[in-house]
């Protein structure tokens, strides 16, 4: 029933967004969805990053996972007593991973582990981060990305909205398009602001969405989404913005095929998002 309400919940929600702002549901085939209103979608991976003179030992940062059990989890919400990380990162951690943080590309850490199918180690990264189940055949490249992680000091990426450590890359981007400033949406699209393409730059805090995920950014015929437990954006252009600026030169990534769904990095047969556990 629960998961029923959810989805109820997320259709009434979405029901007077355009179509031109949402995130494609579940696990559609991306460029199906947006089909009338962008010809083009490009995958954003959110990447890897380091902070000088922190590691995810010393500041811990992003999301702390705890087995799913409804009843478990609604107790310990009540009784105050879900846990902190045993090193939180400090106040404004945002604004130091944005103004001093480095992006590291998914595909540099791969060649380090050694690792040669680019998709194969995609999905590890994807259920690493959101506390996914590994298979036994895998679970020996997620034991060498976690360890490759703890001792390089590298930050794995984050999921379901704009890294911070993405956002000098963005501001490049919307500059090349010849974006003053674009339109920030929540997750559910029912909170958004205008903010101005400067906001962007490395010089800048964190750009922020008060009170809501940042999980859109959109302007006139582009949309960058990231959706529930994803660890990559949806660029969506149209054939103009595509002609005017390359995003593979400022983003990871790759060109989505018919084929790609929402769930980017996710088995065929996987159960989709909004159903997951």
């Amino acid at each position: 029933m629960g998961d029923a309400m959810n989805d109820v919940f997320s259709e009434k929600l979405q029901a007077d967004v355009p179509r031109r702002l949402e995130h494609p549901y579940d696990n559609v085939p991306v460029l199906d969805w947006w089909k009338y209103d962008y010809d083009h979608v490009f995958v954003v991976l959110n990447p890897f990053f380091r902070v000088p003179g922190y590691t995810p030992e010393t500041a811990s940062y992003g999301p702390v996972r705890l087995p799913f059990d409804p009843e478990m989890l609604v107790d310990r919400i009540e009784e105050g007593e879900l846990p902190e990380p045993a090193n939180p990162a400090p106040e404004g951690f945002e604004d130091l991973i944005k103004q001093t943080g480095t992006a590291v590309p998914w595909s540099e850490v791969a060649m380090a582990l050694g690792i040669s199918d680019f998709e194969r180690f995609a999905r590890i990264v994807w259920l690493q981060v959101i506390a996914g189940e590994i298979s036994e055949d895998d679970a020996e490249i997620a034991a060498g990305l976690a360890e490759y992680c703890a001792l390089t000091g590298l930050y794995t990426p984050e999921e379901d909205l704009l890294p911070a450590v993405m956002e000098p890359a963005l501001g490049r981007y919307l500059e090349a398009l010849g974006l003053d400033g674009v339109v920030l949406w929540s997750e559910w699209r029912e909170a958004s602001r205008s903010c101005a393409t400067e906001s962007f730059s490395r010089d800048n805090p964190a750009t922020v969405l008060p009170g809501e995920k940042l999980a859109a950014v959109a302007a006139p015929g582009m949309l960058l989404s990231w959706g529930y437990d994803d660890v990559a954006g949806l660029l969506a252009l149209t054939d103009e913005r595509r002609r005017q600026a390359d995003p593979a030169r400022f983003f990871e990534g790759f060109w989505a095929s018919a084929d790609t769904p929402s769930l980017v990095f996710a088995p065929e047969d996987a159960i989709p998002a909004s159903r997951r556990n």
